[in-house]
């Protein structure tokens, strides 16, 4: 019987890799997508007195999700917000 290799992984990385070892992968960063999950469910003043209580006091209400990952949601969430405001912008001139 022929084996079956990801493509996708192949053109992305060069690498030929099988299924067994693509979903050892996926496995492997299942806990980064729960934490990504997480921070995606709270609400941006959520994510904003998280980091503050961090920062400031050195303190963590969430343990289970990495400042890095708080970082980049709000960053994510700052760029999506002004993009929008640039496009309003645009349709009211």
């Amino acid at each position: 019987m022929a084996e079956v290799y990801d493509l996708q992984f192949y053109r992305e990385t060069g690498e030929i890799k099988s299924p067994e070892e693509v979903e050892k992968e996926i496995i492997e960063s299942m806990p980064d997508l729960d934490e990504i999950a997480t921070v995606m469910m709270m609400s941006s003043d959520e994510l904003f007195v998280e980091l503050l209580a961090r920062v400031e006091y050195n303190e963590s209400l969430r343990k289970d999700v990495s400042t890095t990952t708080l970082i980049q949601e709000l960053t994510n969430r700052a760029l999506h917000m002004e993009l929008l405001c640039e496009v309003a912008t645009q349709l009211s001139e």
